[in-house]
């Protein structure tokens, strides 16, 4: 299971780019104060359409970043209370301070991410827009070139040393469990949390959808995914 901690009075509305990624297995916590109480109705349907769960929670007022507190300690208790299972927790922020968050977990074991929206890390996004621009200043040549598929969201080069083959996957899951779509969405993306919310929108099944991933679990240590 997916929990996104949302710092809503630092990414308001851009924060939920690429929410329709995510899948019924995820939740959202939604951290807000009174100077950012704002959610439109349009980003209320796109969250319910996914059947994504949602929570939200009023800072206090009075105290200097009083969201942030809540945000962390709220944090904590859900790593505490989740303590054994293999779930996963992102912090929705451009907020560079909760990077010493991050590695705070990091260094007891549980897997903390900042991100700037659900369409992954600022890494993985620079990366995008970099590949893009090459794109868009490519030279066209005299010849026509055959229309290229068009991009999924949130994918990016995946280099060969990251991906994997059928072999390697049916060393962690049986034959039944293994399907094509499933080697596909492993080497299409470069990090869990985007493998994870593909395989909650292919299966649509967030208990079989949850069981694989936490088998891959293995693999994806192996094959370096952030």
């Amino acid at each position: 299971m997916n929990y996104y901690f949302i710092d809503y009075e630092n990414v308001h509305a851009d924060g939920f780019t690429g929410v329709e990624n995510l899948g019924e297995s995820d939740v959202i916590c939604v951290m807000y104060t009174e100077q950012s109480k704002a959610f439109s109705l349009e980003l209320v349907e796109k969250i319910a359409r996914q059947r994504t769960r949602l929570e939200s929670y009023k800072a206090g007022t009075g105290a200097k970043n009083s969201l942030d507190f809540q945000l962390a300690s709220y944090l904590g208790y859900m790593i505490a209370k989740c303590e054994g299972r293999d779930d996963c927790f992102y912090i929705v922020s451009k907020d560079t301070g909760f990077n010493h968050l991050v590695d705070f977990w990091a260094e007891r074991g549980a897997t903390v991410k900042r991100i700037p929206n659900f369409m992954g890390d600022e890494k993985e996004q620079k990366e995008q827009k970099e590949q893009k621009a090459v794109a868009d200043d490519e030279t066209v040549e005299e010849e026509p070139k055959p229309k290229a598929k068009p991009k999924t969201k949130g994918r990016s080069k995946v280099s060969d040393s990251n991906k994997a083959t059928k072999e390697e996957l049916l060393q962690y899951l049986t034959e039944e469990e293994y399907s094509d779509k499933i080697l596909e969405i492993f080497n299409s993306y470069k990090t869990r949390v985007a493998i994870n919310n593909g395989l909650s929108k292919e299966f649509r099944d967030s208990q079989k959808s949850s069981a694989i991933y936490k088998k891959l679990k293995g693999l994806l240590k192996e094959k370096q995914k952030s």
